[in-house]
């Protein structure tokens, strides 16, 4: 253990420049003005930092580090009336402290409970107003670790996005003190160091970039690389595993690694995603995997896809409750290095599952995973892709039976049965396709992993194509009328479609047919089903997919996905045993820097 004195643990922060839209995370004012690390109240004006991003998740530092106590720190201008105040677990909000006519330095010290929600800061500036700045919570829990990572990003032909991200470090003076290096693993078609711009911020980061180029090998590859470099050739305690198309709080990566260098154990701490479309929407507060189906989902439901501006930590009981997950994304997920060096990096997955196996293999070797409250960044929600359409469809199937293998059981072949049954009724026969060949893929064991790495999405496109299953420019699509189904509600309605659904794909089909024109969220089994042709808009703005019905090809598949998964039922005991005996080496360090050879041998 380190030093045990008061070092700062948390600080408030506010929005840099074009994040007004999202200040709402930060904080709430009736009227004040606010740079980065500090805000001038008007007269009168009252502020609270029971947000998002303001407040201190006290419940999950008491749980991970063991924190008792905090001290609230902050310079006051001018003179206002502060309150501090704490949530406990079931969201009863509390006083801690009132200190009015607050002003200069100012210092207040605060127990953590064992049943700790949120501690925050409240204020009324005095009729001369007042300025707030170098809001910060202090503790004297001790550094267990180093406090610094390697950041390993990952980017594919988004220079645009890349470049605004490596230029989002350099907006907090303070990041070179927590990044040791930038790994930025390109695997476009397009160097990334070719691209406009890039000299600029290159010389902004100065030697702490650094830009490896191979082949593509999928998010798996290229998180891979940035993880295996990353241990070999640093002394970095941490890498931070970063997406490239996402927009970066850079407090959130001090916050991430102040909680990750205190807590008792090992721990991997990953953020939350919130959405880039709509700024204050949370995508989801935490995930656990299904043992029963082997499918992720949130632990608490009803706080999927909320609105952070209404729902705050003072209104809202459920941000209160701690909440144990089984992994986290990897658009931004800090792990520690030794977890790399001893147990490896991914499964040779490409994309999809990769980071729910680290997570569950992660925690048969006792490091947990936690995701923190007040740390985020911004990403394209996953309703705006089509990822079930395309080549990821196989990926999806084939990694999720993977992982089933390794930590799971046979409840996922009944549970991923549902989803062909909806892509066949829906005439997504090529969705159907790629997914039966993952299972033939799974069956035919381990070995297979590698080829299709190097492979990558060419075989499921091409797959998709035979079937006529790809996505075109609207204007090149069927003529046909503009539906407005609505979705059946209750069963006795939804038992009446799914009997209308199944009649009609027992028909012959017309020929021709006209089509049926729905929107991306109209494109459900309760429409489409009931369509011969169905022309849906797609996640691409002016692009569309076209589905037509073909009673032999639904036969063919859904036949298929079925007699698989009962070999899958039946050989499920040795398949384990296989990948189980594998993957070790399949995930192994030794193993990547092979396939990195290899990709690199294979590259024009």
């Amino acid at each position: 253990m380190v030093d045990q004195v008061n070092d700062v643990v948390w600080r408030a922060v506010f929005p840099h420049p074009g994040d007004e839209d999202a200040a709402a995370l930060y904080f709430r004012s009736t009227g004040a003005t606010a740079t980065r690390h500090g805000i001038v109240l008007d007269a009168g004006a009252e502020l609270s930092l029971a947000t998002y991003f303001g407040a201190f998740p006290a419940g999950y530092w008491r749980h991970s580090t063991g924190l008792s106590e905090v001290r609230l720190e902050l310079e006051i201008g001018g003179s206002a009336d502060i309150v501090v105040r704490r949530s406990a677990a079931d969201g009863r909000v509390t006083d801690v402290a009132r200190l009015p006519s607050s002003t200069g330095a100012v210092g207040v010290d605060v127990g953590v409970a064992d049943d700790e929600g949120w501690i925050w800061l409240e204020a009324t500036a005095t009729d001369a107003g007042a300025e707030l700045r170098n809001i910060v919570w202090r503790s004297p829990a001790p550094v267990r670790r180093g406090t610094t990572a390697t950041v390993a990003i990952t980017t594919f032909d988004r220079e645009a996005d890349c470049l605004a991200l490596l230029e989002r470090f350099t907006s907090d003076s303070s990041w070179e003190t927590f990044v040791d290096r930038i790994l930025v693993v390109d695997q476009g078609t397009r160097p990334l160091s070719a691209s406009a711009g890039f000299e600029r911020v290159e010389a902004m980061l100065g030697e702490r970039l650094r830009i490896v180029r191979q082949s593509n090998l999928g998010g798996s590859g290229g998180f891979s690389r940035g993880m295996v470099d990353a241990v070999e050739e640093t002394d970095s305690p941490f890498v931070l595993l970063l997406d490239d198309d996402v927009r970066l709080e850079p407090e959130a990566i001090a916050r991430l690694l102040s909680f990750a260098s205190r807590t008792r154990e090992s721990t991997i701490v990953g953020a939350h995603m919130l959405s880039l479309v709509d700024r204050t929407r949370l995508h989801s507060f935490g995930e656990r995997i299904s043992r029963r189906g082997f499918w992720w989902g949130p632990v608490e439901p009803a706080l999927s896809g909320i609105d952070l501006a209404v729902h705050t930590v003072d209104n809202t009981p459920a941000l209160s409750r701690r909440i144990d997950v089984d992994f986290n994304g990897w658009w931004m997920c800090l792990l520690p290095a030794h977890l790399i060096r001893e147990s490896g990096a991914s499964l040779p997955f490409f994309i999809k599952w990769d980071d729910a196996e680290v997570g569950l293999r992660a925690a048969t070797e006792g490091v947990s995973t936690v995701t923190l409250p007040g740390t985020a960044l911004w990403h394209m929600p996953w309703t705006a892709k089509d990822d079930g359409l395309d080549w990821q469809a196989y990926f999806q199937l084939r990694n999720r039976i993977v992982t089933a293998l390794l930590h799971g059981g046979r409840g996922v072949l009944a549970h991923s049965l549902a989803q062909d049954i909806n892509h066949v009724l829906c005439a997504q026969y090529g969705s159907a396709r790629v997914r039966n060949t993952a299972l033939r893929d799974v069956l035919s064991g381990p070995a297979h992993l590698d080829p299709v790495l190097f492979a990558g999405p060419g075989r499921a496109s091409a797959i998709l194509a035979g079937v006529g299953q790809r996505i075109i420019p609207a204007d090149h699509a069927p003529a046909g009328a503009n539906a407005t189904p609505q979705r059946p509600v209750g069963l006795a309605a939804t038992a009446g479609r799914v009997v209308r659904v199944l009649g009609h794909q027992l028909r012959s089909t017309r020929r021709p047919a006209a089509a049926t024109r729905l929107s991306r969220t109209q494109g459900k089994w309760w429409s489409i089903g009931v369509s011969d042709v169905a022309v849906v808009e797609s996640a691409a703005a002016g692009r569309v997919f076209v589905f037509r019905r073909d009673r032999t090809l639904a036969r063919i598949e859904l036949w298929a996905a079925i007699r698989l998964r009962v070999r899958l039922w039946r050989n499920w005991r040795r398949l384990t045993r296989q990948y189980g005996e594998a993957a070790s080496s399949l995930a192994s360090t030794r193993a990547w820097r092979a396939r990195f050879a290899e990709s690199d041998s294979r590259a024009p």
